[in-house]
């Protein structure tokens, strides 16, 4: 028999597993004394005001569907929101949208226009909440520690790994070191979040981006950034761009060059475009050097690029590339157009002529006006020409493609073809972008490309209004 003292002394020495319930006091408080948490991380930017806070989480983050619930199922007590006391105000650590959630109910005008509305008919006839209770934790470092653990491992409401970054990054600003940070999370690989933080935050603030794709990149739930870290993970892109990682820290440094700026620029435009995916040009390490290479090329003028070491930096040096152009033509003399139109005749004469490997941006744009008025024609003669989008106004590609598109879901035996639509669809934009960016210039192996995603379509629609044809002379 074990004598007691023994069994006492064993479990004097067992590990206690945190309990944040014996660490922080429990406090019923008025639901509008709360202030929602300025520097919350599933905000898109630091420091808001009460009312930018609460904008964002009825449009952003789905406050509507958690006052929805409470509204319909009640407040449930099983899991009071987290709170922190500074300056003798409480802070809402977790539970942000519950907590305005409340605050709506109570006012309603405190809401977006819109939701408010909506909120004022539900309450008519009901009392809202006005106290609750809360976790005061003891500070806000603490609060971190908590929040960290509940939501970057665990699977209710996870954040994308773009908010992960930026919630350790968060901290890092503030004074903590990254090895301090390694040590703390223990469990989580945080140069790879350092990384992720450091590469996005150089997206946002290129120079060769348009605002619009700025916008979109900014947006930490939906931008693609696992596509991205493919890239810049790849030995072959962080080589020929000169992108360094410290091996310990994972912090980022990048030439502050023009060229970087400009291919950097490409490859994040090309991601928000869905032109660059982790299943296609981003799969596999061979995928990934043919598209960095078509990049390089491309941005470069078309140009060859080494490598040379300058002052022990290495940049971009470009150099033309030996030896003449093989002739090449882009569309074969098989293709016969049976639209019967001289215009669509002529453009396809000259595409069916041209050096594209030589005169590469006279190609795409060419072949773009060449898929416009092929799809235009063939659905006027058909008579299935979609209307302006205003009365008097332009019909546009995007029109005709999603006229195709439709036409096509309908037709069993050629269904495949809706897929070949939507590619052209996604893809369309590097020939319009020809038109209007003076820093995009096609490259010839894009071209080539281009032809053979449309050639599917232009095929069947000869086909097809030779068939029509054929049947009206019946």
């Amino acid at each position: 028999m074990i004598p007691i003292t023994l069994l006492k002394n064993r479990d004097m020495n067992k590990k206690k597993i945190l309990n944040y319930q014996d660490l922080w006091n429990s406090k019923v408080v008025q639901v509008d004394e709360l202030l929602l948490d300025p520097w919350n991380i599933r905000l898109e930017q630091q420091g808001w005001t009460q009312e930018e806070i609460i904008n964002d989480l009825f449009v952003n983050e789905d406050a509507m569907q958690i006052l929805n619930n409470i509204y319909e199922n009640g407040y449930y007590p099983d899991e009071p929101p987290v709170v922190v006391k500074e300056n003798q105000k409480y802070y809402v650590i977790d539970g942000n949208r519950r907590i305005v959630s409340l605050k709506a109910m109570l006012t309603p005008g405190i809401a977006p226009e819109g939701f408010a509305s909506k909120i004022r008919k539900m309450m008519k006839n009901f009392t809202p909440i006005s106290k609750i209770e809360v976790r005061v934790a003891t500070n806000r470092e603490e609060a971190q520690k908590y929040l960290a653990a509940k939501h970057t491992k665990d699977t209710r409401r996870p954040w994308s790994a773009l908010r992960r970054a930026y919630f350790y990054y968060a901290q890092k600003e503030k004074g903590q070191t990254v090895e301090k940070l390694i040590e703390r999370y223990k469990g989580v690989d945080i140069p790879k979040y350092i990384k992720m933080y450091e590469m996005h935050h150089i997206a946002m603030s290129l120079n060769g981006i348009s605002d619009e794709t700025r916008k979109r990149v900014s947006n930490k739930r939906s931008f693609q950034i696992t596509t991205l870290e493919r890239f810049y993970g790849d030995p072959y892109a962080q080589d020929w761009l000169n992108i360094e990682f410290n091996s310990v820290t994972g912090e980022v440094r990048v030439p502050k060059t023009q060229a970087f700026d400009r291919v950097y620029s490409r490859v994040i435009t090309d991601i928000v475009e869905k032109i660059a995916t982790s299943r296609k040009q981003l799969q596999t390490e061979l995928s990934r050097k043919t598209y960095i290479d078509g990049v390089i090329r491309e941005i470069l003028d078309g140009e060859k690029v080494e490598k040379t070491n300058v002052s022990g930096a290495q940049k971009f040096k470009e150099k033309k590339a030996k030896g003449s152009i093989i002739k090449a033509r882009l569309i074969l003399s098989n293709i016969v157009s049976t639209l019967d139109c001289y215009g669509i005749d002529k453009v396809l004469w000259e595409l069916q002529n041209i050096e594209y490997k030589r005169f590469p941006n006279a190609s795409a744009d060419t072949l773009r006006t060449f898929l416009e008025i092929v799809l235009k024609d063939y659905l006027k003669k058909t008579e299935r020409l979609p209307s302006p989008r205003k009365p008097g106004g332009y019909i546009y590609l995007e029109d005709v493609l999603n006229k195709m598109e439709q036409e096509l879901q309908n037709d069993a035996q050629n269904k495949g073809l809706v897929q070949v639509v939507k590619e052209l669809k996604a893809s369309k934009w590097y020939l319009e972008c020809i038109n209007h960016n003076p820093d995009v210039v096609a490259v010839d192996y894009r071209v080539g490309e281009a032809w053979g995603q449309m050639k599917p379509l232009v095929e069947y629609v000869f086909k097809d209004f030779k068939k029509r044809q054929e049947q009206n002379k019946k």
